[in-house]
């Protein structure tokens, strides 16, 4: 510590050992305090100073004059002789609409508003169907000035306001002025028996609003009525919509049925087909050969009892063939949905009851064979009778067989075909007709369900405008009561105190019946006030810059060596402290003279010094680090918090109108947490929001310790290089 120490009495030596020295010394501590001096005293109220901006007002309303009532409305008129006595501008009242917009346009005037023509005749369409909005025409010179246009704006803003409160302060006088004159003519002859029937009539109109009000209920219970029979037709709608869907399903349940007979028919037709062939093959076969089989019984017995079992056996099996098919034909009939007495069914069941017969006449004739071929066996010789059942039997056969398959192919199967097809087309009729009926009966339902929502608005309209009749139909009433007592008692001096009042105070009461009521928080005196912060702590950047770009930020290798060479972090130290000298004397000439010559507000005066104080030497410090590190380096990034902090330190614009990057780099800026800190001394600290953002400022020499003490020497070779490249120009220092 005693080489910081010898360091630091060394350089106060130096600085001081002549007078241009000390005079540099004096110009960098008054330059930041200056600067912060004029720019504030610049700002301390320049809104106070409007009055002096040329604002230029061309008026060429023309008025209004109603038809029905002598009475004349001109607001222009009445806006120009308002502006005659506002000092917030200077307004300046030109002849013509041109010579406010030539002014405007040559810099003489900051802004010019021209009242059109028509502008009350506009105003007063207000009280038609047909309402409008009046204009006014707004002039700005915006190259002029920065903030002018927006001050001048403001300026128009107040012209519209105050055009509004004046337009309903007229409407309003005017109907009191009415009012005060029909009071006035209470006392002449016959206004007493003109108030009785304005009594009557009064009642009369009280009487009507009740009836209608009732009449408007009872409208209502019928929407209510209406609700209910919409609700019993969505019911009726969802049963139809069932109905339909439960025809649409056994229809397709009886078109299947059709189908799956017609389909065992066909199976059962071509079956039959093939054994009506076979029967009649086999029995054409068996005619032929009875005689031949009974005639070689003798001289071939073993062999005819074969040939006559095997017929037998053919004949057996297309008996049963046909039984098996009657079966499946009746049962397939038994489970249709066809009538119980139509043609079809009957149609079919004869076919199966002569099915029935074939299957039992080609069992009596197997029977028979087999009989015949027992008494071959048994050496019993077969009569001429047993040849004749023989061949009766299958002739019988063969012709219920032909009869059979004659009658299926003619009648049956074309009857089945075609009822099979008409009933396919009328079921696809009815599946069309029931689509249709589902779409329709669904456009029901929602037009219904549109319907209920129609009506419990309408509902509830007319209940609003029951209650609305009602409560007029009570004021009038109570009015009309109010008003026959007065007459009865006479006393007509309390209706003519409140009606005759003025008129002009009670108008200005009702054209602005809300008064805004503003408290202040944490309250600054002016504008001057308010940027300070922002113009004491940027200054004092520029101090600090203004610091190393004129001190060395290092020894020479001279006096280095008078000190016996210290090390680098004792340099590093040491030499700072000239530089911590003359940023205090900076901070204390600048907010010393900001609180005791300019006379700005501050609740805590010490927390004010003692911002500036600590602020000074984290800037000096931020500065010192770069440049005794990263040589010239180091002061263009000085240069790039300087550029930055202007924007970004929340001391001029909210960062929340500013562009979103602008906030993102303010928390790294350490002016940011100064102006914080300066806000709270103030205009006042709310919870600790001071020594937080001051903790905030101080951890930024956390990085710039790190920097310049462990940094810093192993920078030596760059800074080096960089110097030598920089020397190499000829140019650049």
């Amino acid at each position: 510590m005693s080489m910081i120490g010898k360091i630091f009495v060394s350089d106060v030596k130096h600085i001081t050992s002549n007078i241009v020295s000390i005079i540099i010394v004096i110009g960098l501590t008054v330059i930041p305090g200056l600067f912060t001096w004029f720019n504030v005293a610049a700002c301390w109220d320049p809104f106070a100073n409007t009055r002096n901006l040329q604002f230029a007002i061309a008026n060429e309303d023309d008025g209004y004059k109603g038809d029905l009532l002598p009475v004349r409305i001109d607001i222009g008129s009445q806006v120009i002789n308002t502006l005659r006595a506002n000092s917030q501008l200077d307004w300046t009242f030109t002849k013509t609409s041109k010579e406010a917009i030539d002014g405007t346009k040559s810099g003489k005037y900051y802004a010019a508003v021209v009242i059109p023509k028509g502008f009350s005749t506009t105003m007063m369409t207000f009280f038609t169907n047909d309402a409008q909005h009046a204009t006014l025409d707004y002039y700005n010179n915006e190259k002029l000035n920065a903030l002018a246009p927006k001050v001048t704006g403001q300026g128009a803003d107040e012209i519209s306001a105050q055009i509004n409160e004046m337009f309903a302060k007229t409407l309003t006088s005017t109907a009191l002025d009415l009012a005060s004159s029909l009071i006035d003519s209470l006392d002449k002859p016959g206004a007493q028996d003109r108030l009785k029937n304005f009594s009557a009539n009064i009642g009369d109109l009280a009487s009507t609003l009740d009836e209608s009000a009732t009449t408007l209920r009872a409208y209502g219970d019928l929407t209510d009525s209406a609700q209910t029979l919409l609700d019993s037709s969505q019911q009726l709608i969802g049963q139809a919509g069932d109905t339909a869907q439960d025809a649409a399903d056994k229809m397709d349940d009886a078109k299947k049925a059709v189908s799956d007979l017609t389909g065992a028919l066909d199976t059962s037709v071509a079956a039959v087909g093939d054994a009506l062939d076979a029967s009649s093959s086999s029995l054409e076969a068996l005619s032929g050969r009875v005689d031949t089989l009974f005639s070689s019984v003798d001289g071939q017995a073993n062999a005819a009892v074969a040939a006559i079992k095997d017929q037998s056996g053919n004949i057996a099996a297309e008996s049963k063939a046909y039984a098996t098919t009657r079966d499946r034909l009746q049962e397939l009939l038994n489970s249709s949905s066809l009538p119980a007495n139509g043609v079809v069914r009957r149609e079919i069941q004869s076919f199966i009851n002569r099915l029935d017969a074939v299957s039992k006449t080609l069992a009596n004739l197997a029977s028979t064979l087999d009989a015949a071929a027992a008494d071959i066996t048994d050496h019993v010789d077969v009569n001429d009778k047993t040849r004749a059942s023989i061949k009766d039997l299958a002739a019988q056969a063969g012709a219920a067989i032909s009869g059979i398959s004659g009658d299926f192919d003619s009648t049956i199967k074309p009857d089945l075909t075609q009822m099979n097809s008409s009933f396919t087309s009328a079921a696809q009729q009815i599946n069309a007709s029931m689509a249709s009926a589902k779409d329709s009966l669904s456009d029901l339902d929602d037009a219904s369900t549109d319907a209920k929502t129609q009506l419990t608005r309408v509902r509830a309209l007319i209940d609003d405008s029951a209650t609305d009749l009602a409560n007029a139909g009570k004021k009038l009433s109570d009015f009309n009561g109010q008003l026959n007592k007065a007459l009865t008692t006479g006393d007509m001096g309390m209706v003519k105190q409140v009606l005759s009042g003025n008129s002009n105070a009670l108008a200005a009461t009702l054209s602005a019946p809300v008064e805004l009521k503003t408290k202040r928080l944490f309250p600054v005196e002016n504008f001057g006030a308010a940027l300070t912060p922002f113009y004491t702590f940027l200054p004092m950047w520029v101090g600090a810059l203004l610091l190393v770009v004129t001190l060395k930020t290092s020894l020479s290798a001279k006096r280095s060596k008078e000190l016996g060479d210290p090390k680098p972090w004792q340099e590093f130290l040491g030499h700072y402290g000239v530089f911590a000298c003359i940023a205090l004397l900076q901070s204390t000439f600048s907010c010393a003279g900001t609180l005791l010559f300019l006379r700005v507000q501050s609740v805590h005066p010490m927390l004010f010094m003692l911002t500036g104080w600590f602020s000074s030497l984290v800037y000096s410090f931020f500065t010192y680090t770069l440049v005794a590190s990263f040589s010239n380096v180091g002061k263009a990034i000085g240069v790039l918090f300087l550029v930055m902090q202007i924007s970004g330190s929340d001391a001029a614009y909210p960062l929340a109108i500013l562009p979103k990057f602008v906030g993102d780099v303010s928390p790294f800026l350490p002016v940011t947490y100064s102006v914080t800190a300066l806000r709270s001394a103030i205009a006042g600290i709310y919870e600790n929001d001071y020594w937080i953002a001051m903790g905030k400022l101080a951890l930024f020499l956390v990085p710039l310790l790190f920097i310049g003490l462990l940094l810093r020497p192993s920078l030596g070779r760059f800074n080096a290089w960089y110097s030598a490249k920089v020397e190499s120009t000829k140019l650049v220092g």
